[in-house]
């Protein structure tokens, strides 16, 4: 894409200079905090796709700064006998590249956020799936990520966290959560990268980008999204082995979508002023995530795509 200097204008001077080499180095050094620092990487990694959207902002596009970490990734790979070379290009992808090029194809064809965000979701989905059950053949991809997560789980207390089991659960609840987190490991991947574009959707008008401008309380899901929710829920139900495994995943990743829909509607109905506040929106999302509260707030997001629940002041005043 040739997109000129869509943002270089707005950007400091440091910014403007950065090109290819450095963006790339940049994001994956960033990124690699993910895999190398316990719990901290998963906040710092978001940062990862920050230097290519920077790069977008300069030059109107991303793929010379991430195609070469790519290209080195994956030569790295061929040439070693390293199988964990793989899995950090995989992961480099979704996690800093994909979120980086999505905002390209967002400022080429100006998709809603919505669209936006169900494309950054099941692409990355999609890639995680196929990654899978390529790496796993002939075994199933549930079975093998327990199998390399299973040591790791028994002697690391931070894993175990992340698990939500406490190193004084008992092994059968250890166990439970392990197969659990294992067969929905694309899904909670892919929402995780949803995460990282939510983070980077409002820094993107900072950037000079023309996207990004919508308020977080007018955010609507994608239209065709019922589809994926029935495909998902259908295939949960009747379909069996791969399918199943693969349903399961896109109906998690679609309830999670959801439920970004319902945080907006909270939004909408907690004015400006409210919503503006960083601990209230802090406190909002940490009530809202948990069970069975999520699945209420998510049922508000997909319930708002048939009836809205949103009343704008022009409705307000008509009623």
């Amino acid at each position: 894409m040739h997109g000129g200097d869509v943002g270089a204008a707005r950007l400091p001077p440091l910014f403007r200079r950065l090109g290819p080499g450095l963006a790339g180095a940049l994001s994956l050094l960033v990124f690699l905090s993910l895999p190398l620092v316990p719990l901290l990487g998963v906040l710092t990694a978001i940062l990862s796709p920050l230097p290519l959207v920077q790069l977008l902002a300069v030059s109107g596009g991303t793929v010379l700064g991430w195609g070469w970490v790519m290209i080195a990734l994956v030569g790295l790979a061929l040439a070693t006998t390293w199988p964990w070379v793989l899995g950090v290009a995989a992961g480099y992808l979704v996690v800093a590249a994909w979120p980086a090029f999505s905002v390209e194809l967002w400022v080429w064809r100006r998709w809603g956020t919505g669209r936006w965000l169900a494309v950054v979701s099941g692409g990355a989905l999609a890639v995680l799936v196929g990654v899978l059950i390529a790496l796993s053949h002939p075994e199933s991809p549930a079975a093998t990520v327990e199998r390399l997560l299973a040591p790791s789980a028994a002697t690391s207390p931070d894993l175990a966290r992340m698990l939500g089991v406490s190193r004084w659960a008992g092994e059968a609840m250890m166990a439970s959560a392990l197969t659990a987190v294992s067969a929905l490991a694309p899904a909670i991947a892919a929402l995780y990268v949803a995460a990282v574009a939510l983070w980077l959707r409002p820094r993107l008008p900072v950037l000079g980008l023309p996207v990004g401008r919508e308020p977080f309380a007018a955010f609507s899901s994608e239209e065709w999204l019922p589809v994926a929710f029935v495909a998902g829920g259908l295939g949960w139900v009747f379909a069996s082995g791969l399918a199943k495994w693969i349903s399961v995943n896109l109906l998690v990743v679609v309830v999670g979508l959801y439920f970004v829909h319902g945080l907006a509607i909270i939004h909408h109905y907690l004015g400006r002023r409210l919503a503006a506040n960083r601990l209230v929106r802090v406190v909002v999302g940490v009530l809202a995530v948990q069970m069975p509260l999520a699945l209420v707030v998510a049922a508000a997001g997909l319930t708002d795509t048939f009836v809205p629940l949103r009343r704008s002041s022009r409705d307000e005043e008509g009623s």
